[in-house]
Formats: structure tokens, sequence, C-alpha cells
């Protein structure tokens, strides 16, 4: 069964999986930058996704943390590294009660088993992931990966033209998202029906 509750599951997860990749990216600069020499202040230890493991997990936190570990410097954490661990630590319980292979990374097999979820799971789901992504994004100081629809378009329920495009996930799975109601559709039904889309 696939509900607004599963589209925008699904768009939390696509955008979350975003926003840890920026994540990482920047903790990465902030190693390179700190085994460079620049080490000012910064600790830049990433944190594994669960302590106590010696072995990668997959996903975006064990690769980066070992990594930092030649590279620490005393000193206050640096934003992007502790941001990617803390979302990766509440991640990883959820994950961990999900099907799937061993070392998937937590957003994959979250976002995997979202079809299968009913409507109130994928709801929660959502919600909890839209929370994940506003946090990561807030630390990287961008937006939501979406764009405005371009042209004169109505929201088919709220008939508002605030409707917004997301911008990362498979190009198939994309949606159409109203800012004002919040409303959902996949991006081609959409803008099937909308002439003159441009988006």
């Amino acid at each position: 069964m696939t509900s607004s509750h599963h589209l925008h599951a699904t768009a939390a997860a696509d955008s979350l999986a975003d926003a840890l990749a920026r994540l990482e990216t920047a903790a990465r600069a902030a190693i390179a930058d700190a085994v460079d020499g620049d080490r000012g202040s910064i600790d830049i230890g990433i944190p594994s996704q669960q302590f106590g493991r010696r072995h990668g997990l997959g996903g975006h936190g064990d690769p980066v943390a070992d990594l930092a570990i030649g590279a620490w410097a005393p000193g206050r954490p640096d934003p992007a590294a502790a941001a990617l661990g803390d979302l990766l630590r509440a991640l990883d319980p959820v994950a961990g009660t999900l099907p799937g292979a061993p070392g998937m990374d937590p957003v994959t097999r979250i976002r995997r088993a979202i079809p299968a979820m009913s409507a109130h799971a994928a709801q929660k789901t959502a919600e909890a992931l839209s929370h994940l992504d506003q946090s990561a994004r807030r630390v990287l100081r961008i937006g939501a990966a979406r764009v405005a629809l371009s042209g004169p378009h109505p929201c088919p329920d709220c008939r508002q033209r605030r409707l917004e495009v997301t911008t990362v996930g498979p190009e198939t799975d994309r949606a159409v998202v109203c800012a004002a109601c919040n409303g959902i559709w996949p991006k081609a039904s959409v803008l099937g029906a909308v002439a003159g889309a441009t988006r």
C-alpha cells in the first residue's frame, strides 16, 4: 500500500541520506585540514554508530571514524562530525529492528522497509526522519532538498501556488510537496497533470 505517509517517509529518507552524505563530506574536510597540520582547537573525531565495535558497520560513520583517529586534537568537536555521530546513533536502533543485510546503511535499511509499513508506521517514520533531516540541515546551514515548481500551478488540494519538487533520491521516486498544506504526490503524476510545468 502506498499512502501519502509512505511518500513523505520515502522523501524524508532520501533527504536525510543526502544530508548525511553532506555531513560526511564536511567531516572528511575537517579531517583533511587536521591531518595537514591545521589542527586549531577542533576535535574532528567522528563517533562510531555503536560503541565497542571494531569493524565498520557500513553507513556514514565508521569509515570516517577510522580516518579520524590519527587526526584527533583536543578542543571543541567539529559540528559536522558531532552531528553525524549523533544522527547515526539515533538511526541505528531503529534500523537494527528492520530486515536487511548486516552492515547495511541505516537509512537504506529504513527506506527499503517503508513500502511494507502500515500507514501509521510510515507516518511515524516520516516524522522521525524529517526531524533528523532538519537537524542535519541546520548544522549544514542549508534548506530543504526541494525547489519551487515553476509556473502558476495550484496545489490539487488547497489550490495555493506553493508546490515544490524534491531534488534528491531516485528520479522515479521524487515527489511534489505543497509547502502550504503539506500534501504530497508522485512527481510524475503531478507534472503529467499540470500542463507546462518545467521541473
